[in-house]
């Protein structure tokens, strides 16, 4: 995927990376079945502040996984997020949706909205931000190992 036409200003302040998976998933219980129009999981990349995160959200029971990224060692946000997901999820990508600000968060939801999308961000306390669906309660249950 040629991922230069998508990403026409790599230098904004904040960029969100959303692709929509064709599963629902727990990690906890190990399963993983189709998704639905309202529940799917998704893999983000969420970057401001010069500060970047890996998003993996789990619809089944409204998990999620954040790893830190080393923003200094990241060129391109939007390469790296489309060749990573690709490589670990090709099979079951849906969509995706590559979102960037000048205006922070408010600006991000704005660019939610203009794709039909609910303009709702899980912010965390440590500057990571995340969409997930309106009435969804997505929180850190689970850690990746255990």
């Amino acid at each position: 995927m040629d991922v230069s036409a998508l990403n026409p200003n790599p230098r904004m302040s904040t960029q969100l990376i959303l692709f929509r998976l064709t599963i629902r998933s727990s990690y906890t219980a190990n399963t993983e079945e189709p998704a639905t129009e309202d529940e799917f999981d998704t893999i983000q990349f969420f970057a401001a502040n010069g500060s970047a995160w890996r998003i993996k959200t789990f619809a089944t029971d409204q998990d999620v996984h954040i790893w830190s990224l080393e923003a200094t060692e990241i060129d391109d946000l939007v390469e790296l997020a489309v060749s990573n997901t690709e490589e670990n999820y090709g099979d079951v990508m849906d969509e995706g949706y590559i979102l960037e600000s000048d205006t922070g968060l408010e600006g991000i939801r704005e660019q939610l909205s203009l794709r039909g999308l609910a303009p709702h961000l899980k912010e965390t306390a440590f500057g990571a931000a995340f969409w997930t669906a309106p009435d969804t309660d997505y929180r850190s249950r689970s850690r990746p190992g255990n």
